[in-house]
């Protein structure tokens, strides 16, 4: 009988889903990916997914996450997989804290602490609980392993992830960098140091995960050692409605403003701003629009505002570049991931045009969408090139591999994962 790895990412209105094919010496293969939108609004909810390149599309009311997941359960029996095929469940966990730093088979004690970390990510690590208790109950008699959207920046050293703050802030409520993305960018650094023929360990890079949220990561001998989200993902980099790096102090300021002009509250007004910070502001404040790629197209057509979001983002992205090169001996790669990072190439060429020192040399193929491939190289004289690369991720491929080793097979971690293993000799 075959054997399924199932990746779930459960979020607070909807549920992702991914199914492995465990092929020979396991390597996974998907087989069934899609989501279903709008958990909990029945008028609305919509079932999508692909399996083996058909397109599937139905309006189905689904009124909770528990509703979801049987909705799919009978999607996958429709199509010939029995639940008695799945031999593992990978769980997307947005906070893992500091407790987690590798991917977990989940107890009831791993329950318990997702739980209470719900207070550093209330918008995600609930919903996130959810689809982990939900899906127990509906495949009891299978492992379940949590992988940790914050585990890869485990290895930031103190001197990186402590803030300036008072000390009782740390000890007691847990204020201190995390770091987000953590499993795109371990795929994508990953796949980077094998593309260039170079053992993990020994990867120096700047990974730069591009999409709605954005983030990016400094790679030391394989290990994260910073990375420009922090506490939350508000901090860091502009994105499609989040802020990024901003002055603390204008969050009182703007408070104050609401509450003299508004006439709210300050409880309310507080609320007010950071809604605002994380929904209303990034690429939408600046243009009206999230998506990059209508941005991309107005500040061709010549629109003054449009320019000057792209331009913002861009310098911001190149900021953090900059900071984390200039802290590296040796840089391997610069890689680009994500929505933006892997279609949208005037944004990668912009972001690299403000690295005036490192004197990048645009390759054709950067105007290539979607792709593993290198779209340019740094071009001083006298010094070895280094790459600047595009690597399509795949966070549920990490989900499924760590779930079939630790849940499945119980060896824990892979030394390598099959996905380091490439067909082509490299870039």
């Amino acid at each position: 009988m075959k054997q399924y790895i199932l990746s779930l990412n459960c979020g607070s209105s909807s549920l992702k889903f991914n199914l492995f094919e465990r092929l020979e010496h396991n390597f996974l293969s998907s087989h069934l990916s899609g989501i279903v939108e709008e958990v909990g609004n029945k008028e609305k909810s919509l079932l999508k997914y692909d399996v083996e390149g058909s397109k599937q599309k139905k309006n189905i009311p689904v009124g909770s996450h528990h509703e979801a997941l049987l909705l799919l359960f009978r999607e996958l029996e429709r199509n010939n997989i029995s639940m008695n095929s799945i031999c593992g469940v990978g769980h997307r966990v947005v906070h893992g804290g500091e407790k987690y730093t590798n991917s977990v088979l989940i107890d009831d004690r791993v329950i318990q602490t997702i739980h209470d970390l719900i207070p550093l990510a209330p918008l995600h690590n609930a919903p996130n609980l959810t689809g982990v208790e939900e899906a127990i109950k509906l495949l009891p008699g299978i492992p379940h392993v949590a992988v940790f959207d914050t585990a890869f920046h485990g290895t930031i050293p103190e001197y990186a992830y402590r803030y300036a703050i008072p000390g009782c802030w740390y000890r007691d409520y847990g204020v201190r960098r995390y770091g987000f993305h953590g499993t795109s960018h371990l795929y994508v650094a990953k796949r980077a140091a094998k593309l260039l023929g170079i053992p993990y360990h020994q990867f120096n890079g700047v990974t730069v995960h591009l999409g709605n949220g954005c983030s990016i990561t400094k790679i030391r001998e394989g290990k994260s050692v910073d990375t420009s989200m922090g506490f939350t993902p508000l901090e860091g980099l502009v994105m499609g409605t989040r802020s990024g790096d901003i002055d603390p102090a204008l969050i009182s300021h703007v408070a104050d403003r609401l509450v003299e002009d508004k006439g709210l509250s300050m409880a309310e007004a507080y609320q007010s701003v950071m809604q605002a910070l994380n929904k209303e502001s990034g690429l939408k404040a600046l243009t009206g629009v999230s998506m990059m790629q209508d941005i991309r197209r107005k500040a061709m057509d010549g629109d003054a505002e449009a320019d000057m979001a792209l331009a913002i983002f861009t310098y911001r992205a190149a900021k953090y570049i900059g900071e984390y090169w200039a802290g590296l001996q040796e840089v391997h790669a610069i890689v680009f991931t994500a929505g933006i990072g892997e279609n949208e190439g005037h944004v990668r060429a912009r972001i690299l045009s403000h690295l005036e020192n490192l004197s990048f040399k645009i390759k054709e193929e950067n105007w290539m969408r979607k792709q593993e491939m290198e779209v340019a190289v740094t071009s001083r004289p006298g010094e070895k090139p280094v790459s600047v690369l595009v690597i399509p991720t795949d966070e549920e491929i990490v989900i499924a591999y760590d779930t079939l080793f630790i849940g499945h097979l119980k060896q824990g971690l892979p030394d390598v994962y099959p996905f380091e293993i490439s067909s082509s000799p490299g870039v």
